[in-house]
């Protein structure tokens, strides 16, 4: 066990508003799996799409507070905070100007997916609207967009821009001959990656809010001050700091 929490900035715990955990009682689950992979924090992350109806900004908060207070009566040691994860189209910057979708924990950061078919050009242009009404993009799970894994140069081409790059966990260790792995392996070589957070959907199965293999494969192949960013000290500046961290 590390001598520090991890921060899990992405994960589908908030009950019954996506895809991700369908009750209360699998959230609470799922929050005992984080906690007892050392998870102590986490910034919820339902999806917000344009194209259809999606949990309000002042619904997260709400399912956030309860969850919280669910999980406080359970003995359940972990903080959240409210987000979303933010499907690109041209009206996301409206959106999050008006208020109807968040950002990571009130801070300028928000986390944004595309199709992984996307090309480059919509991708990149999406970003750069949003750095220029002021928010800071994290690009979501970027190991799933074909025209960065076909070309790694690009993803080097969108950090140097200002965008922060997450990975899934379940990504990070490296398997013999699949491209995926070896993808964001070679980010990692040249400590491109910010965040490395689970996605969690359920509390079995795949996907669940664990960092324990990813955590001990970083800790074998790369530093160690560069691991504690990756589990949790960005993500805990995030939050402490807002936009004047990175």
């Amino acid at each position: 066990m590390q001598s520090y929490r991890y921060v899990d900035m992405h994960c589908h715990i908030l009950p019954a508003v996506d895809d991700g955990s369908q009750s209360m009682e699998m959230s609470l689950n799922m929050a005992r799996i984080a906690a007892g992979s050392n998870i102590g924090t986490i910034i919820v992350t339902p999806h917000n799409y344009a194209a259809h109806r999606s949990v309000s900004p002042d619904g997260i908060r709400r399912r956030v507070r309860e969850l919280q207070q669910a999980c406080d009566e359970e003995g359940i040691g972990i903080v959240f905070y409210p987000g979303n994860e933010l499907y690109y189209d041209s009206s996301l910057p409206e959106r999050l100007y008006i208020g109807e979708a968040l950002t990571l924990a009130d801070t300028e950061y928000c986390l944004v997916e595309f199709n992984p078919s996307d090309p480059y050009s919509y991708i990149t242009e999406g970003l750069r609207a949003l750095i220029y009404e002021g928010y800071r993009p994290i690009l979501a799970h970027c190991e799933r967009y074909m025209c960065l894994v076909e070309d790694p140069s690009r993803a080097e081409e969108i950090h140097r821009s200002g965008v922060l790059l997450q990975c899934n966990a379940e990504m990070v260790p490296a398997k013999l001959f699949q491209k995926i792995p070896a993808f964001v392996n070679g980010l990692l070589k040249k400590e491109l990656v910010s965040f490395i957070a689970t996605d969690a959907h359920r509390d079995s199965g795949g996907r669940i809010p664990d960092l324990t293999k990813a955590a001990a494969y970083l800790n074998k192949k790369y530093d160690a001050d560069y691991v504690r960013d990756l589990l949790g000290g960005n993500a805990e500046n995030l939050l402490l700091a807002g936009n004047d961290y990175f």
